[in-house]
């Protein structure tokens, strides 16, 4: 049936005719489920009485922002919300899914001894395991995280590969079960392209959407216990990060007096003032996690 020509765009408007596009298909998103599926192109085009191209890159700029995935065949769907970490909080990811309001789950994808690298903060003779689990939001891929622990804690804590598969299976809840609550976390960000397992794993079938936000996060206990050390790796386009920063003078003049060849032990961190934007780095960047 054909649309009403009350559709039709403002061509008097000092707006581009795309981003008029733009404007309206994300009030109609708003109203929609994730996975639903919207117009083709040809009847976007139709129902809007402007080109192809206009559309074509209305719709670029909703898979930019987040709103809309692309499927090679099959067309263009609803996405689901980004998910939305604030720092100031330190949630486990099933915690974060929840407090969004979505269902989360997950895939165990290894477990067993790893070997020590000069990356991690433990000691080199310590035993180590690692947990490597694909996250989902909804049933659908989100991210990818690879936790190592130490075998000693592991066992205190009572995680086995059965414990790892149960679906209601929470990393930090058994660090509370066993009188370890998390009390702070150390996380380094960076976005980069995403490896071919990654983009296999988190469905990032075009060449333009593979890239990962990739998040180190080193957990601790009241008592400086390192708990655990993850490389999440998120698909960019579901995952944002907000920060409220503030600046006090004698902070920036701490902070610039400081020798660049410093090093800060993690466990030392003071988050008023050491946390916020890095630059770099500045040597060569391969596009694989630490």
């Amino acid at each position: 049936m054909a649309r009403s020509t009350s559709l039709r765009l403002g061509t008097a408007s000092d707006r581009p005719l795309y981003r008029q596009v733009v404007d309206r298909l994300r009030r109609e998103i708003a109203g929609k489920e994730p996975g639903e599926r919207i117009e083709s192109e040809p009847r976007l085009t139709k129902r809007f009485g402007v080109s192809r191209f206009t559309i074509t890159r209305a719709i670029e700029i909703l898979v930019d922002e987040g709103l809309v995935n692309r499927r090679q065949g099959l067309g263009s769907f609803v996405a689901a919300p980004a998910l939305k970490r604030a720092p100031a909080y330190l949630l486990s990811f099933t915690e974060a899914v929840a407090a969004a309001g979505r269902s989360g789950s997950h895939r165990v994808l290894a477990f067993g001894p790893t070997p020590w690298r000069e990356s991690l903060p433990y000691p080199e003779d310590e035993p180590l395991l690692a947990l490597d689990r694909l996250r989902l939001v909804d049933r659908a891929p989100t991210a990818i995280h690879r936790s190592v622990i130490s075998a000693a804690l592991a066992e205190r804590i009572g995680i086995t590969a059965e414990v790892a598969a149960r679906p209601e299976f929470s990393l930090y809840r058994l660090f509370d079960a066993a009188g370890l609550p998390a009390a702070r976390g150390v996380e380094n960000l960076r976005a980069r392209a995403a490896t071919p397992e990654e983009a296999d794993l988190l469905r990032l079938n075009d060449d333009d959407q593979r890239v990962v936000m990739s998040v180190r996060r080193r957990t601790f206990a009241d008592d400086g216990t390192i708990l655990d050390v993850v490389d999440a790796v998120y698909d960019a386009r579901r995952y944002s990060y907000e920060a409220e920063i503030l600046r006090d003078r004698v902070s920036v003049s701490n902070i610039l007096s400081r020798k660049p060849t410093e090093q800060h032990d993690a466990s030392n961190l003071d988050a008023r003032r050491d946390f916020g934007p890095r630059l770099g780095p500045w040597g060569r960047v391969d596009g694989r996690g630490g």
